[in-house]
C-alpha cells in the first residue's frame, strides 16, 4: 500500500513538473506570437471573405490576445505530446525510441487534422452558414466570435486526429486489443455519428460526413496500430501453446 501511494505521488510530481514546463513554454511562445497576430488574422479572414465587426472597444485587443494564446497552444503541441509520453514512459513499459516515434506521429496527426479542418471543413461550413442571408438578414459577425469559432474547430480536429496514437498507446499498455476494438466497432460508429453531429458547424449531411468519415478511417487505422503493437505478445502466446 505504501509503495502504491509513493508511486502515485511520484506520478503527480512528474505531472506537476510537466505542467509547469509546458506553461512556461506556452507563455514564451505567446509573447512571440503577438508580433504575428495581424498576419494570422488576414489568413483567417480569407476563409470568410467578409468584414468582421467589433461590438465593444476592447474587443479587438482581447481578440488579438486570444489569437496569440491559441496560436501558442497550436505551436507547442509537439512538446505537449513529448511531455505526456515522457510521463507515461516513466511509469509504464514504454521506453526508448518509442517516445520519439510517438511524438513524431502525434505531431503529424495533429497538424494533419488542423490542415484538413482549415482547407475543407471550415470553408464548406462557413459557406453553408452564410447561404442563409437574405435581403432582410445580413450577417454581422464579430471578431471575437469568429476567432473562437475557427480555433475551436482547429483544436478539435487536431485532437481527434490523434485517435490512432491514443489507441496505439492503450494497446501497448495492454488496456485494449484488436478483439475488443472489432467487437466495439458498431458502438464507435454510433458514437462517431453523434459526436460529428454535435461538433459539425452545419446541419447538412455533407459536412457531417466530412467529419465522420475521417474519424472512422482513423479508427480503422488505430485497429491496425493496436494489432502491430501487440503482435509480439500474440506470437509469444502462440509459442507457449
Amino acid at each position: 500500500m505504501e509503495l502504491f501511494t509513493e508511486n502515485r505521488l511520484n506520478l503527480l510530481r512528474d505531472i506537476r513538473k510537466s505542467l509547469i514546463r509546458t506553461m512556461i513554454l506556452c507563455g514564451m511562445v505567446f509573447f512571440v506570437m503577438l508580433f504575428f497576430v495581424e498576419k494570422i488574422m488576414r489568413v483567417l479572414k480569407d476563409i470568410i471573405n467578409m468584414k468582421l465587426i467589433l461590438y465593444s472597444l476592447p474587443e479587438a485587443f482581447m481578440s488579438y490576445l486570444k489569437v496569440a494564446f491559441l496560436l501558442a497552444l497550436l505551436i507547442i503541441v509537439p512538446y505537449v505530446i513529448f511531455e505526456i509520453t515522457r510521463v507515461i514512459s516513466k511509469h509504464t513499459t514504454i521506453r526508448g525510441g518509442n517516445i520519439y516515434l510517438m511524438v513524431f506521429v502525434g505531431t503529424i496527426l495533429f497538424y494533419g487534422g488542423c490542415f484538413f479542418c482549415y482547407k475543407v471543413v471550415l470553408p464548406s461550413g462557413i459557406k453553408f452558414l452564410l447561404q442563409y442571408q437574405t435581403d432582410y438578414l445580413k450577417p454581422m459577425i464579430s471578431l471575437s466570435a469568429y476567432v473562437s469559432f475557427t480555433f475551436t474547430f482547429l483544436l478539435v480536429f487536431g485532437i481527434m486526429f490523434e485517435l490512432p496514437l491514443i489507441m496505439g498507446m492503450l494497446g501497448k499498455l495492454g488496456i485494449i486489443n484488436t478483439k475488443f476494438l472489432n467487437k466495439q466497432r458498431r458502438f464507435f460508429i454510433l458514437l462517431n455519428s453523434i459526436i460529428s453531429a454535435i461538433l459539425t458547424p452545419t446541419p447538412d449531411v455533407i459536412n457531417l460526413l466530412l467529419m465522420m468519415v475521417p474519424m472512422q478511417i482513423l479508427y480503422e487505422i488505430g485497429v491496425f496500430v493496436v494489432y502491430f503493437t501487440n503482435i509480439d505478445k500474440l506470437q509469444k502466446e502462440k509459442n507457449s501453446v
